[in-house]
């Protein structure tokens, strides 16, 4: 299910990722990407290539908060962008059904999930 919105505040957005780059220096964060395991994916990476990623994005009003943010591998931050939750939880059933890594985004071949990502922008 995606939804309108209205983007947050630039000063907001400013605001939380100040934020965020505090909260990755932090024993929780370091502890957080120790594992090296995405989030979404969960494959396997070295710690210090993992991104922090907002579950809710900034721009739709989400915050830098423990509860908000989790390591996630490049690719899936990438993939993800801007879409709230629900539709990425639905974009990644999609590719994990048909056996297609996250990580390697140019090898899926479904055309439904191809044509979601084209709508969020990703070709």
């Amino acid at each position: 299910m995606d939804y309108d919105f209205f983007p947050a505040d630039p000063d907001l957005i400013d605001i939380e990722r100040g934020k965020a780059k505090l909260l990755k220096q932090s024993a929780w964060w370091k502890n957080r990407i120790g594992t090296g395991q995405c989030s979404y994916c969960q494959q396997r990476f070295p710690p210090k290539t993992l991104t922090m990623d907002h579950k809710i994005p900034l721009i739709r009003g989400g915050r830098t908060t423990k509860s908000n943010c989790v390591p996630a591998c490049q690719s899936c931050n990438r993939l993800k962008e801007n879409m709230p939750p629900e539709t990425w939880r639905a974009v990644l059933e999609e590719l994990q059904s048909k056996k297609t890594s996250v990580a390697e985004p140019q090898e899926c071949k479904n055309p439904s999930t191809l044509q979601s990502l084209k709508a969020h922008g990703h070709s």
